[in-house]
């Protein structure tokens, strides 16, 4: 959970910054090129999470979750940290953006191995209610977007415009040090091992065994994973724009929707998790929370940019969070403990490589628009199809748990 506030606490404070990061950083661009450059940018955090969550999830599956964990959240919250002192490029030029680039591919590969073991220890250590234990874990990220959000709306409300371009955005990415800490020292004095991976049979190389033996259920993860994230990250990287640069709310008004949004998102992920335990079926609950995506979607959107009412994003966040609080089951259900690590890294992680290209795909066919037409329909387009992908692979798990389920009692 609190691995997840710090993922959210750096996914967010780049958010809400990008404007000024797109000034500081990209201005030679223009408008379009320096959004593109910024959000790219961004993207490098995303397309690398795959290499850690395969590198941390193999160690986690042979030496253990708990002592992964340490090293991923320290690692993270450290490099998102010096974020915070970075030149700009008036000050260093290029320099400037490749050390950019660096720090956002080190948060990226932290965070890839801190989902490999968080997630899927979440659910290993529990024997009851592991969707709802699962939707409360994700709700950690919804600490970490508070925090966030509430740091942010204090200091785009109390600095003046031109010192937000100085230090206020530095401010955001420094405040994130104290979520790394606290989490830090609770993990070391409170967290122990799941038992259900310590009871588990290990195997020489998880690897090996993950892509010989559980192929076809990594590709599902994945396919899930995909369609999940891509939906989500336009929802969350392109909210602060739709707010600020379509309906034109003051940064003020926005921080205080998207402070809030922390509440939707939390409730969002539990509502998920609950789901896996009153259908009795994590592939029945995914393919629920994308079909009720896919039914929502337009009119939510229609609502926000359409009619004006921003406030109706917080509607947006409820629908698009709703798979998060079933994946960790998900992922349980199809693979074994020996190597599932391993497996949540590739799969999940895999699955921000798509996502790492929502938000620029989006605005792409938006054309960067400050109206809000060419918006209604590229984010309904990319937020349907993305749900598609949920759908084909939750029916392709309903088969593959209805096999397994079949071999088990053949054993018995």
């Amino acid at each position: 959970m609190l691995g997840w506030g710090l993922d959210a606490y750096d996914f967010v404070a780049y958010s809400f910054v990008a404007p000024i990061i797109a000034q500081v950083f990209f201005s030679q661009l223009g408008h379009l090129g320096s959004m593109l450059a910024t959000l790219a940018a961004f993207s490098v955090s995303l397309a690398v999470r795959p290499l850690g969550g395969v590198f941390f999830g193999n160690l986690a599956d042979k030496v253990g979750r708990r002592h992964v964990l340490y090293v991923t959240m320290l690692g993270a919250g450290l490099s998102s940290f010096l974020m915070g002192f970075l030149p700009t490029y008036a000050q260093a030029g290029l320099i400037a953006i490749v050390l950019l680039i660096i720090l956002r591919f080190a948060v990226g590969f932290f965070m890839g191995g801190e989902y490999s073991s968080s997630g899927v220890m979440a659910v290993e250590s529990v024997t009851k209610w592991r969707g709802l234990a699962s939707g409360i874990m994700q709700a950690g990220f919804d600490v970490g977007i508070f925090g966030v959000t509430f740091t942010y709306t204090l200091v785009a409300t109390y600095l003046p415009e031109k010192a937000m371009y100085a230090i206020g955005w530095r401010i955001v990415f420094w405040s994130g040090i104290v979520t790394t800490v606290i989490g830090w020292l609770f993990r070391r004095s409170l967290l122990t091992e799941a038992f259900e991976w310590e009871k588990a049979g290990k195997v020489k190389s998880p690897y090996r065994t993950l892509f010989t033996r559980y192929w076809l259920p990594v590709i599902t993860i994945l396919l899930a994973t995909m369609g999940f994230l891509y939906e989500y990250y336009v929802m969350l990287e392109l909210s602060p724009f739709v707010l600020q640069n379509v309906l034109n709310y003051t940064p003020a008004l926005a921080g205080l929707i998207l402070t809030v949004l922390s509440a939707s998102d939390a409730i969002g992920s539990i509502f998920g998790g609950v789901l896996v335990d009153w259908l009795r079926s994590s592939a029945r609950a995914l393919l629920t929370t994308a079909l009720i995506i896919i039914v929502l979607i337009y009119p939510t959107m229609y609502a926000v940019l359409m009619v004006g009412n921003g406030w109706l994003v917080l509607l947006w966040d409820f629908i698009a969070v709703l798979p998060v609080g079933v994946l960790q089951v998900y992922i349980r259900d199809l693979l074994p403990p020996s190597v599932r690590a391993t497996g949540a890294g590739l799969g999940y992680n895999g699955g921000t490589w798509l996502a790492a290209w929502a938000a620029i795909i989006t605005t792409l066919m938006a054309g960067a628009s400050a109206k809000p037409g060419p918006w209604l329909m590229s984010i309904t387009i990319n937020t349907v199809w993305s749900s598609v992908l949920i759908v084909i692979s939750s029916i392709i798990a309903l088969f593959l748990v209805r096999h397994l389920n079949d071999v088990t009692q053949r054993n018995l």
